[in-house]
Formats: structure tokens, sequence, C-alpha cells
């Protein structure tokens, strides 16, 4: 049988994408992360935004895996201690309470999750740590994280930690050396100060973490890069998806 993973959605309301009334918000999700799920024989689906703890809990009851997912905006500084700063971003609270509210619930049960970009975040913040709200403004010594190429291209290089989990998923071994990695990169903030109980199992040539997993938790790992986008073309990639996805079979 199929294992069925919840991703979680982004949302939209304003003119660009029109709603029938103003209040209206547009629930939607990049078709890649579904198809990467899809073509690793996962059945996938779109979890609905919400606050209410009791339906988080049923949804939980239904799957066997969590993907929290990127999108184009940023994790409100409240939820780390700090105050907004001029150059953060777009905020979408209630999406953000929602993910912080459902991973919670998961890690409870001990369910796979895989963080992707701005799902790595949220996992840092929910183990207590804390995110650069930009990286040009508070680390202007690091490089570009916002590639300028097709996002399906990779853009720098990541060094994978030996002895990690997400060493052992691209690789089959446990190694003893770094291993250079190359990625994409569209993101402006970064993880700051790592939260408790997490390792760094992979660092951009700038100091920039770009992975992190859970030492304590059957599978929890979160990456700052967008594996969706590279697997067609980018193979090793693929061993991301097909990791988690044996996890939630063993649930």
């Amino acid at each position: 049988m199929s294992v069925l993973i919840g991703v979680t959605p982004d949302t939209h309301s304003g003119r660009k994408l029109k709603t029938r009334t103003p209040k209206e918000e547009i629930t939607y999700l990049w078709d890649q992360y579904l198809q990467a799920l899809l073509d690793n024989k996962a059945l996938a689906t779109l979890l609905p935004v919400t606050l209410d703890k009791q339906l988080i809990q049923k949804m939980l009851q239904r799957l066997d895996g969590i993907v929290l997912a990127g999108g184009n905006f940023d994790v409100p500084p409240e939820f780390f201690g700090e105050e907004i700063k001029p150059w953060l971003g777009k905020l979408k609270p209630k999406r953000s309470k929602f993910e912080l509210e459902l991973l919670k619930a998961a890690m409870k049960k001990n369910m796979p999750i895989l963080g992707i970009c701005g799902g790595m975040q949220i996992i840092n913040v929910a183990f207590g740590g804390t995110l650069y709200q930009d990286i040009k403004e508070e680390r202007p010594a690091s490089g570009n994280h916002q590639q300028t190429v097709r996002k399906d291209k990779t853009s720098h290089q990541v060094k994978l930690a030996p002895g990690t989990r997400l060493y052992r998923m691209m690789t089959g071994k446990k190694g003893k050396t770094p291993l250079p990695l190359r990625v994409n990169s569209t993101h402006h903030q970064a993880i700051k100060d790592l939260g408790q109980g997490l390792t760094v199992n992979a660092v951009a040539t700038d100091g920039i973490v770009e992975g992190v997993e859970s030492r304590t938790h059957r599978f929890l790992v979160g990456i700052q890069w967008h594996p969706e986008l590279l697997y067609p073309e980018h193979k090793d990639q693929n061993r991301i998806f097909s990791a988690f996805i044996r996890a939630a079979k063993t649930r």
C-alpha cells in the first residue's frame, strides 16, 4: 500500500490571483513538490491551513509523513523572540502558526518529517533556534543565496557532514570527510542560532547552515535548498525523497 504524505501549502490573497470575495484566500502548491512524491510511489495531499488543534490531530492520524514546503514569505520574528527589522519580507502568520502546530504535533508522534527551505527554518524555530531575518543585512560577508539562474539549476556548493543521516541518505555510508554537493539557492533568511536537539548536516562554503536533523526523532530532516526542482536532472537529489518515503513506510 502506498504511503500518504501531507504537504503544507501556500496561501495567497491579493490582486494578482483574483479571489471571489475580499476575505477569501487561494490555497496552492508548486506541482513539483507533489510530483517528487508521486515519482517515488507515494500518495500526496495538500493540508488545509487551520489553527484548530483537534483537526490537526485528525490529519496526522491519516498521514504517514509530513513535508513542510517552502514559500515566498518569512517566519514571523516573534516566533524566535525578535522584533521585526526593516529588511524582513512578507509574512503569512496563519500559515506559519499552522506549520508550527503541525510540526510539534507530528514530532510527538515521531512521524517522519522533511522540511524544505522555509520548512527547515520553521524546524529550527520549533527547537528553540533563531533566524537571520536577512542574510545580506545581518551577514554581509556571506555569499548570494538568491540565485539569478533558473531554479532547477545549481548555483553553489554545500558540504555534507560525515556521520549524519543526510550524509548516509546521499551516499549510503557514514563517511569520514565532508562531502561536496551542488545545490540551488532561493532564500534570504537562514539559521542563526541552532535549536537544541538539532545537528547541522550541511553547510555552505560561506558558513550558512544548509541542513539540520534531529538527534532524537526517527526521521526529522531539514534542508535549505529545493531538491524537488533538482531531482529530474540531478538524480542524487532524489535520494532525499526516497529515504523519507522509506521512513514513512516503516512508521
